[in-house]
């Protein structure tokens, strides 16, 4: 299967950058001094914004093709940069489990640069890259003297940790919106002030020379993209059905651990779309394709407030109107993969109904292909099964039954309930469903 890596990873950024909006919007501001107390003594704030992890792939690459850097490794180091924090999710609910077992007390600032690194290293693993990418997310918060959460100085450190380290500070404690010659002078001055303690001298020199006061405006937001694009080469790469698992399956985590209550639900929507679409007889590609779009299904909820998306009680109206609104943030974060049309329409309208009256766009029968239809029962199977704060997981017979119900009222696909009964019957939703490699992938966490 021929995909652009990149272009998907691009495309996830922005659930990406919300998530970490979020997270660190939740800490107090002494748990954010803390996180870096030389930083704030230098008036320096932390400020994460929408667009964060593209300028961050941004300025590493420039930086690193002034370095010297091959294609192949601006290709990966871009795509790393992108996904430098994307454990944050998965280490925020081991934080709540820490804390649940030690009487409310928090990590400490040192527990989470680790965690994270360790945790997003080896979420990486399961991505096909094109170079050696080896502790590039483990060490991309180590500081040049030393000083960071491994003591590793720069000779230590990957040069891409580094790229990442320098343009993540940058874009975390610098104004990358303001376009004036005194903004860009500022932040060259941030690189000088902090060269041989956070920075090597051989990745400030590089920086320095590579940064221009244009580059402000190639970073904005409406010229980023742009930019990206025409920074490195692109490549749609062959890719085999593993892998495109394994890329599922990387998605399908960051988005279960938003919420303690779904930690499984993408992967296990994921795992039942491909055995639905096996059954359809959907070609090996387009099976892959699918399972994709299972993984990604629910990547909107990365936009979703965490208080909604954790909430034991029922939904007020306007919390529901809320959690609506993820099929549509599926939408937007999917609608920018050009060439993965068919990707968002199987993942967006899983919440769509043959009647008309489901969301984002309330399409009817008319308008629903059986893809998008049969993505509309696996999801609902899936979440049936699960078990959440106000519900025990139903078995398979009652979830059918339920199923059923719904399909009459018009909502669902009745022919497709059906077909699902007589494939899952034998599945039990309490165990990992065995696909291929899945299992061995999933033990490796």
């Amino acid at each position: 299967m021929k995909i652009d890596l990149n272009e998907i990873l691009y495309a996830v950024s922005y659930a990406l950058d919300a998530t970490e909006i979020e997270y660190f919007d939740k800490l107090d501001w002494a748990s954010k001094v803390e996180l870096d107390s030389r930083l704030f003594s230098s008036h320096y704030l932390y400020n994460v914004n929408i667009g964060h992890s593209k300028r961050v792939a941004a300025l590493a690459v420039i930086t690193g093709r002034m370095l010297g850097l091959s294609e192949n490794e601006l290709i990966d180091l871009a795509a790393f940069a992108i996904l430098h924090d994307n454990a944050l999710t998965e280490f925020n609910q081991e934080e709540l489990e820490y804390k649940k077992y030690n009487n409310g007390k928090s990590y400490s600032s040192q527990d989470f640069f680790i965690r994270h690194c360790i945790i997003g290293e080896k979420n990486t693993g399961l991505l096909p890259f094109r170079t050696n990418n080896r502790d590039v997310i483990l060490y991309h918060h180590e500081n040049a003297d030393g000083s960071g959460p491994f003591g590793r100085v720069a000779s230590r450190t990957p040069i891409k940790s580094q790229l990442i380290h320098l343009a993540d500070y940058i874009d975390t404690y610098c104004n990358l919106v303001i376009t004036s010659r005194s903004n860009y002078d500022d932040i060259c001055q941030y690189v000088k002030t902090h060269t041989g303690t956070f920075f090597s001298m051989e990745v400030s020199v590089a920086f320095l020379n590579a940064f221009k006061p244009k580059t402000l405006h190639n970073i904005s937001a409406g010229n980023i993209d742009k930019f990206l694009h025409n920074m490195s080469k692109h490549f749609q790469d062959n890719y085999t059905t593993q892998d495109i698992r394994n890329m599922g399956a990387l998605f399908a985590r960051i988005v279960d651990y938003k919420s303690h209550y779904t930690r499984r639900h993408c992967l296990g929507v994921a795992d039942k779309a491909y055995i639905m679409a096996m059954h359809y007889d959907f070609t090996e590609e387009k099976a892959a394709r699918y399972y994709l779009a299972g993984a990604l299904h629910d990547i909107g909820k990365l936009l979703v407030p965490k208080e909604i998306l954790e909430k034991p009680s029922k939904l007020t109206d306007a919390e529901y109107e809320s959690m609506k609104t993820h099929a549509y943030g599926t939408y937007k974060v999917l609608s920018e993969l050009k060439n993965m049309r068919d990707i968002c329409s199987w993942a967006s309208h899983h919440h769509e109904k043959l009647n008309g009256s489901g969301y984002p766009f309330g399409l009817d029968a008319s308008q629903l292909t059986l893809e998008e239809r049969l993505m509309s029962c696996v999801d609902i199977y899936q979440a049936l099964t699960e078990k959440r704060p106000y519900k025990e997981g139903f078995p398979h017979d009652e979830t059918i039954r339920i199923m059923k119900d719904i399909a009459y009222k018009g909502d669902i696909d009745l022919d497709i309930v059906f077909e699902m009964n007589r494939i899952f019957r034998d599945l039990d939703p309490y165990e990992e469903i065995k696909l291929s490699n899945t299992e061995v992938l999933r033990s490796a966490f």
